[in-house]
C-alpha cells in the first residue's frame, strides 16, 4: 500500500428528483428531499411555481450542518440542471454552470432556467403524467488510487486479452495516453457539464476502457477547438475521420457533435467554394473598372458633344437674326 500511486479522475453523479402531483403545486418554493452529491448533502430548490412570473428559476443548496468546514474551505466544482422531456429524451433541457463552494457560500442556481408556458405545456413533455422531472448532476475531479483504479468493473472487460487479434483493440492499446491528456481536460469538463450521458454511459466500463475513451473524445474536441477552416486540407481531413471513427466505437452518444465533424470534413469543399467566389469577385472588379473607365470615356465625348451642339446652335441662331436685320 505505500507504494500506491494516486492519480486525478474525472467524476460525475447525479440525483433526479421526480416532482408527482405538479398541477397541485402551489408554493413559491418547492424543495427536493436532501441528498448527496461529491460526498457534500444538498437540496435542490425550484421557485417559483404559484406566482405570476413567467420562468422557473433552480437553485442548487448545500446542506448548512453540512457546510462546517475549516475557515478559507473552498471547492471548485461544475454542476447542471437539466428538465427532463420524458418523451423525448433529446429535447430536455439542461444548463451548466461553474463555482466554488465553501461554508460561507451555499447556494447557487439558474435565473430564468425554462418558461413556465413552455414547462406546462401539454406537448412539450415535461409534465406527463403530472409528473415533472428535474435533475442536478455534478461533474467534479478526484484522487484515486490507481492500483484499485484498473480493476475491470464490466465483463466486457473481464479478459482484454481476448481480442488481440482485432486492429481496433491494437489501436487503443498502442495508445500513449496512460492517463487522459491534461490539455484536454476543460475542453472534456465543458463537453460533459452540458452532455452528462457522455459520463454515464461509461459508468459500467473499466477504468482504463474510460480512459481510452475519454481520450479518443479529447482529441476530436482538441482538433476542432484547435483548427480553423483554413486548416483545413487533405490530410487534416483524413486525421478527423480517423478520430472520429475511433471515437464513434466507444458507445456515447455524439449526436450533438456530429454537426461541428461533419462541418470541419466539409471545410475543404467550403474553403474550395470561397476561393472560387474570390476569382469571381476579382473577375467582377476587374470587369467593373473597364466598365468605370469605359464610362469616363463616354461621359467625356458626351461632355464634348454636348458643347459642340450648344455652340453649333448659338452660330445657327446668330446667322438667323443677322439676315432678319437686314446685315
Amino acid at each position: 500500500m505505500g507504494n500506491s500511486k494516486k492519480r486525478l479522475k474525472l467524476m460525475f453523479e447525479k440525483y433526479t428528483w421526480n416532482i408527482t402531483n405538479f398541477s397541485k403545486v402551489f408554493s413559491f418554493e418547492l424543495f427536493s428531499d436532501k441528498f448527496i452529491l461529491d460526498g457534500h448533502t444538498w437540496q435542490i430548490v425550484i421557485t417559483p411555481i404559484g406566482s405570476m412570473d413567467d420562468y422557473i428559476d433552480i437553485y442548487l443548496e448545500a446542506d448548512k450542518d453540512c457546510a462546517n468546514v475549516p475557515e478559507g474551505w473552498k471547492k471548485a466544482a461544475n454542476f447542471s440542471f437539466a428538465v427532463t422531456d420524458q418523451v423525448n429524451d433529446k429535447m430536455t433541457i439542461r444548463k451548466g454552470f461553474e463555482f466554488e463552494y465553501s461554508a460561507n457560500d451555499y447556494s447557487w442556481g439558474i435565473d430564468d432556467f425554462l418558461p413556465l408556458q413552455e414547462l406546462k405545456n401539454p406537448g412539450s413533455g415535461f409534465i406527463v403524467n403530472d409528473t415533472c422531472v428535474i435533475e442536478a448532476g455534478i461533474f467534479f475531479t478526484k484522487y484515486v488510487d490507481e492500483n484499485s483504479e484498473y480493476q475491470p468493473v464490466c465483463k466486457i472487460d473481464d479478459n482484454p486479452t481476448r481480442d488481440r487479434n482485432n486492429p481496433l483493440f491494437h489501436k487503443m492499446f498502442r495508445s500513449s495516453y496512460e492517463n487522459v491528456d491534461q490539455k484536454f481536460v476543460p475542453l472534456l469538463v465543458e463537453a460533459c457539464l452540458q452532455h452528462p450521458s457522455l459520463v454515464v454511459s461509461q459508468e459500467k466500463r473499466s477504468c482504463r476502457f474510460t480512459e481510452w475513451a475519454f481520450s479518443a473524445l479529447g482529441r476530436v474536441l482538441h482538433f476542432l477547438k484547435t483548427k480553423t477552416v483554413k486548416d483545413i486540407d487533405d490530410e487534416a481531413c483524413n486525421h478527423l475521420q480517423i478520430l472520429w471513427d475511433e471515437l464513434k466505437t466507444f458507445g456515447f452518444d455524439l449526436t450533438w457533435l456530429e454537426f461541428y465533424v461533419e462541418s470541419a470534413l466539409g471545410a475543404k469543399d467550403y474553403m474550395e467554394n470561397i476561393d472560387e467566389m474570390r476569382k469571381n469577385v476579382s473577375a467582377l472588379k476587374i470587369e467593373t473598372e473597364k466598365l468605370k473607365a469605359r464610362l469616363i470615356e463616354r461621359e467625356t465625348k458626351l461632355e464634348m458633344s454636348s458643347k459642340e451642339l450648344m455652340k453649333a446652335e448659338k452660330i445657327c441662331e446668330n446667322s438667323i437674326w443677322m439676315s432678319k436685320s437686314g446685315y
